[in-house]
């Protein structure tokens, strides 16, 4: 029984390891419902050519909402990043956070619906805001957990 517990608990380590390390490397795959209710995407289907942020988000989160005004201020120098804005909250309350910041000005933004919660999975349970950076090859750049200082995604981006 006792080399029953001690495997067991072996096992458990193992696979906790396992899933420290994910999200890690190239981007993953994330399914998303678009803000028209009807669209579906995995961010596998983004392909190379720009840098990419995942950002995290919840839409009654103040900072959350200081950081999309933070974006979108200093949207000049951010035009080249792909921003997928993804939140775990009903899709009602995507289209609010969208209408507040009139985020469907910006081409380089699209926001999608996780309603199979699989960013947190992938990000060891993650909580908003939570940013994740990948280069135009879709390589881990880096990853902001908690409020990100948009200058900090800037001189990131410029050294790629």
């Amino acid at each position: 029984m006792k080399i029953l517990l001690i495997l067991w608990c072996v096992l458990v380590v193992i696979g906790c390891q396992e899933k420290k390390g994910a999200g890690k490397g190239q981007l993953p795959s994330i399914d998303l419902l678009l803000t028209d209710s009807l669209t579906h995407i995995n961010t596998k289907a983004v392909r190379k050519g720009n840098p990419v942020a995942l950002l995290y988000f919840s839409p009654d989160c103040e900072h959350c909402q200081q950081e999309t005004k933070s974006i979108i201020h200093h949207m000049n120098s951010l035009q080249e990043i792909h921003f997928y804005f993804i939140t775990n909250d009903p899709l009602e309350r995507a289209k609010v956070f969208i209408s507040v910041f009139h985020l469907e000005r910006y081409s380089n933004i699209i926001i999608g619906v996780d309603d199979r919660f699989q960013f947190p999975r992938v990000f060891n349970g993650a909580v908003p805001p939570y940013l994740v950076l990948y280069d135009s090859n879709l390589d881990l750049v880096h990853i902001f957990d908690g409020e990100t200082e948009v200058g900090k995604i800037i001189t990131l981006i410029k050294t790629l």
